[in-house]
C-alpha cells in the first residue's frame, strides 16, 4: 500500500481505525509491516498529531475495561509494546544511542505476562500485559503453564516472559481446529476451569526480572543467570556489538524454522541496565529495545475457490486456492481454512464467498492460512453435500463436516493408512500404491498391511518381484512396533506422539487400553477429557 498519497487527515483516521481493529477487536486488517509504514507515514506527515501518542492498547480501548475474565493488576512497570524496525539502517541507528553492546533474542509470538514471587518465594500474582499499565490476571491458570515455578528460593521478585503454545503441540493437536497457536494460547491462558489451561501443553520463556529487594543485576546477561537460578527458562540469546548486530538477524532468520515456537522477528535489548535506565521510555515503547521485524510472514491475495479433501479422521475440510502470493520467501497459491466452523468464522454473516480479497499468513514453519477477509467477494462458496470422493451424504458434528459411513469412505481408508505408513516409517506407501490396495480389497485398515504377500503385490499395477519384496521387508521389520508408535499411526483424532506416549507408558498394552474406560483414560496426566473420549472412540471404531 502507498500512504505517501494520503492527507495528514486521512492518515489519522486510518491510524486510530487500525489501532482499534488490532488492540480492541483483535482483528487486524493490515499486516504489521503495512501498519507500521501507515505510522511512519503519519509521523513524517504530521510529527506533532496527538494520535500518534495514543498508538497502543490505552489508544484503543478504556483502561477500566481491561478486566476480562480476571480481576485488573497495576503493574509495577508498564509493560509496553517495543520499536519496531525493519531494515539494517534503522537498527544500526538504534545502536548509536547507548555503550555496552545489546542481547538479541527471538522475538516469541505469544502472551507477555508478568509473575510475582513474595518474601517468601512463593508465586503470589500473574497477569497479563493488558493496556500496559493494568493486566488481567491469570494467577490460577500459569500454575499450569509448564516452565512457571510455583516457588522460588530468592529475593522477592517479578519475572516477565512469553506464553506460548510449543508448534510441535499445535500441529499434533490443534492445527486443524484453530487459525494460529498464538489465538490458541491467548485463549487457554484466561480459561475460566484454571486446571483446563494444563491440557493445552502451554509453556513459558522469561525475557526480563525485576528484583524487589537487593542490588538488581548490573547487566542483561546477569538478569538472565539470575533466572535460571530461580528455574525459569530464558529465552535463547546471544549478546552482541554494534558490528555484529545485523549477523545475528540473519542467523536468528535462518534458523527460525527449526524453532517449536512461533517468532515475528528479534529482539535488541541494552544490555547495560545503567543505560536502560538512562534511556528511559516514551509513552508507549522503551527506548532501550527495539525489535527487527521479519517481512513477507503475511500479504493479501485473492480466494478463488474453496477445495475440499478427506482427512484420516473422516473430516472434510476445505483449502483456499488463490492468486499467488510471496510468504516468508515462497509463493503460496493454496492456503489452509482449517475446518468448516473457521470458515464460516472468517465469512461472517453472509458465508465466505469468492473473489474476496483475504490475508494470508505463513510463520513459523506452520501451513500458510487465510487469517481473516479485509474485503467480501461476489459469489457464495457451497458447502458440500456429498462427500467429494465416496458421495455419501455429509453431516455437520461438532462445528466440523464428515460424511455418512466415514469409516468406510475410500478418501478416509487412504489417508488413514498413508498415514500410518508414515508414522511407522515404512517407505514405498504413496497415494497410488494405498488406492490400489484398497480398490483391490487387499487392504481395509493399517493391520492388514502386515498381511501383504508377494503375489498380491505383484498382482498390482507396475509392481514387480523386487519392488515388493522391498516392500514387504520394510513392514516386516515394523511388525513390533512400540506401543506408543502404534497408537500415533492409528491416526486418532487428537491422538499424537506426545500424548500417545503418555498412554503407553500408563497401561503398557493395547488390551489394557482398550478396556480402559474414558474416565481411566482422563485421569492420566495431560490427557483430558475431550482426547480420552475421542481415543476410546477411535479404539471402538478401529476394533470393529
Amino acid at each position: 500500500m502507498d500512504f505517501s498519497r494520503m492527507s495528514p487527515d486521512a492518515l489519522e483516521e486510518a491510524v486510530r481505525y487500525h489501532n482499534a481493529k488490532y488492540w480492541q477487536d483483535d482483528a487486524p486488517e493490515i499486516s504489521d509491516y503495512e501498519y507500521d509504514q501507515l505510522v511512519e507515514a503519519l509521523r513524517k506527515a504530521r510529527p506533532d498529531s496527538p494520535v500518534l501518542a495514543a498508538i497502543g492498547p490505552e489508544g484503543a480501548t478504556d483502561p477500566d475495561a481491561a478486566t476480562g475474565l480476571g480481576n485488573k493488576v497495576i503493574h509495577t512497570r508498564p509493560m509496553l509494546s517495543l520499536e519496531k524496525c525493519y531494515d539494517d539502517e534503522t537498527l544500526l541507528k538504534w545502536f548509536d544511542k547507548f555503550e555496552g553492546g545489546a542481547v538479541v533474542s527471538p522475538k516469541i509470538d505469544g502472551v507477555a505476562a508478568a509473575i510475582r514471587y513474595d518474601e517468601s518465594g512463593q508465586l503470589v500474582v500473574a497477569a497479563t500485559r493488558g493496556t500496559g499499565k493494568v493486566g488481567e490476571e491469570i494467577t490460577a491458570n500459569i500454575r499450569h503453564v509448564k516452565g512457571v515455578p510455583s516457588s522460588i528460593t530468592g529475593p522477592p521478585c517479578e519475572v516477565r516472559g512469553e506464553v506460548f503454545m510449543p508448534l510441535s503441540v499445535f500441529r499434533e493437536r490443534f492445527a486443524d481446529q484453530f487459525a494460529n497457536p498464538r489465538n490458541l494460547s491467548a485463549g487457554a491462558i484466561k480459561l475460566k476451569d484454571s486446571q483446563a489451561t494444563g491440557g493445552y501443553g502451554l509453556r513459558f520463556f522469561a525475557y526480563d526480572l525485576d528484583l524487589t529487594d537487593g542490588d538488581p543485576p548490573g547487566t542483561e546477561e546477569e538478569k538472565r543467570s539470575v533466572m535460571i537460578s530461580l528455574g525459569f527458562t530464558p529465552v535463547d540469546s546471544v549478546s552482541v556489538d554494534r558490528d555484529s548486530a545485523t549477523d545475528a538477524y540473519q542467523q536468528f532468520m535462518a534458523g527460525r524454522e527449526s524453532l517449536d515456537y512461533e517468532t515475528d522477528g528479534v529482539v535488541y535489548r541494552a544490555n547495560l541496565v545503567s543505560e536502560q535506565q538512562r534511556l528511559g521510555l516514551t509513552s508507549h515503547h522503551p527506548r532501550y529495545a527495539i525489535a527487527y521485524k521479519y517481512q513477507g510472514d503475511s500479504g493479501t491475495s485473492i480466494l478463488r475457490q474453496v477445495d475440499w479433501s478427506v482427512s484420516r479422521t473422516g473430516a472434510i475440510n476445505p483449502a483456499a486456492v488463490v492468486d499467488p502470493v510471496t510468504l516468508s520467501g515462497a509463493s503460496v497459491t493454496r492456503a489452509s481454512l482449517h475446518n468448516l466452523s473457521i470458515m464460516r468464522t472468517l465469512g461472517g454473516e453472509g458465508g465466505l464467498r469468492k473473489n474476496s480479497v483475504v490475508l494470508m499468513m505463513r510463520r513459523g514453519g506452520v501451513i500458510p492460512h487465510v487469517e481473516r477477509v479485509i474485503e467480501p467477494g461476489d459469489e457464495a462458496v457451497e458447502i458440500p453435500t456429498h462427500c467429494p470422493r465416496c458421495g455419501a451424504d455429509t453431516f455437520v458434528q461438532d462445528e466440523v463436516l464428515f460424511a455418512d459411513h466415514r469409516p468406510n469412505c475410500l478418501a478416509t481408508q487412504l489417508s488413514r493408512i498413508e498415514y500410518f505408513a508414515k508414522v511407522i516409517e515404512a517407505k514405498g506407501f504413496g497415494p497410488k500404491l494405498v488406492a490400489q490396495l484398497i480398490d483391490e480389497g487387499l487392504v481395509q485398515e493399517p493391520a492388514d498391511l502386515f498381511e501383504l504377500t508377494v503375489n498380491q503385490l505383484t498382482s498390482l499395477d507396475r509392481i514387480g518381484d523386487k519392488t515388493a519384496e522391498n516392500v514387504l521387508a520394510q513392514l516386516d521389520a515394523k511388525r513390533r512396533l512400540p506401543l506408543d508408535v502404534l497408537l500415533c499411526g492409528l491416526g486418532i483424532d487428537e491422538l499424537g506422539p506426545v500424548v500417545a506416549e503418555k498412554l503407553a507408558t500408563h497401561f503398557e498394552t493395547i488390551e489394557r487400553l482398550r478396556k480402559a474406560t474414558p474416565e481411566e483414560l482422563a485421569a492420566v496426566d495431560g490427557v483430558g477429557p475431550v482426547i480420552a473420549a475421542k481415543t476410546v472412540e477411535g479404539l471402538t471404531e478401529r476394533a470393529a
